[in-house]
């Protein structure tokens, strides 16, 4: 038997995890950290990062939405307070489609391997769109290392024009060295932070996925298709 979980649970989770990042991301910003961070990047790296991280929380926002009213449908479906027959709910829909196969068979064999292959179907329709979310994720991490090595360049290019090992030639050459460092490792920070941020919460819609999937599933195995063939 499946554990009973409260409505509503994954967009809560959501929320509160997207509540807290604002908090830090603020508290930062009073710090003037983050203001450091971007006025030192020349190269508008972190900006982008930024720009990718907070359209990905969008997104995780809305799909959390999503599969937490599908996760409340198919909680109703178990319950019997919501009839699967005429909800438009994805679980609902599946349920119907079963229905469907089932027909004109007689013995539960006959349609292990097609429900299989449509409960598959279910789980892909299920996690749709995340794949764009873990290429966000891994996203970040690329821009991350992308700045590192333009920093690296960025440092090591002055290099290049030392004609002398006088103090003022030194000391100039030392702060470009030195802000080339700044973007090297502000972009690599930002870019690991953001993708942790961002992946934890895809990992909580894959999470919730999985559990419509597995009700939906386990509904089908024992009540659907026992109550179809009792009638039979």
């Amino acid at each position: 038997m499946l554990t009973k979980t409260f409505k509503s649970r994954l967009i809560l989770q959501w929320c509160i995890y997207t509540g807290v990042v604002i908090f830090l991301l603020w508290f930062s910003l009073e710090l003037h950290l983050l203001v450091k961070i971007f006025i030192s990047d020349p190269t508008k790296i972190t900006f982008l990062i930024a720009l990718f991280f907070i359209g990905g929380t969008i997104h995780c926002g809305i799909r959390a939405n999503y599969l937490s009213n599908q996760l409340n449908a198919i909680m109703d479906i178990e319950d019997n307070s919501l009839s699967w027959e005429n909800d438009s709910s994805l679980p609902a829909e599946f349920l119907r489609t079963i229905t469907k196969s089932l027909e004109g068979q007689t013995f539960k064999g006959e349609q292990s391997a097609d429900n299989a292959l449509l409960a598959e179907v279910f789980a892909d329709q299920a996690h749709a769109q995340h794949e764009i979310g873990w290429f966000f994720t891994s996203l970040l991490v690329k821009l991350g290392l992308l700045g590192t090595v333009i920093g690296f360049v960025l440092m090591l290019g002055p290099l290049s024009t030392l004609k002398s090992f006088d103090i003022a030639d030194v000391q100039g050459i030392l702060t470009s060295m030195t802000a080339g460092m700044g973007v090297a490792l502000n972009t690599t920070l930002v870019g690991l932070l953001g993708s942790m941020l961002l992946s934890f919460q895809y990992l909580l819609l894959d999470r919730g996925a999985d559990e419509v999937v597995a009700r939906t599933v386990h509904f089908m195995e024992t009540e659907l298709i026992p109550e179809k063939f009792k009638k039979a």
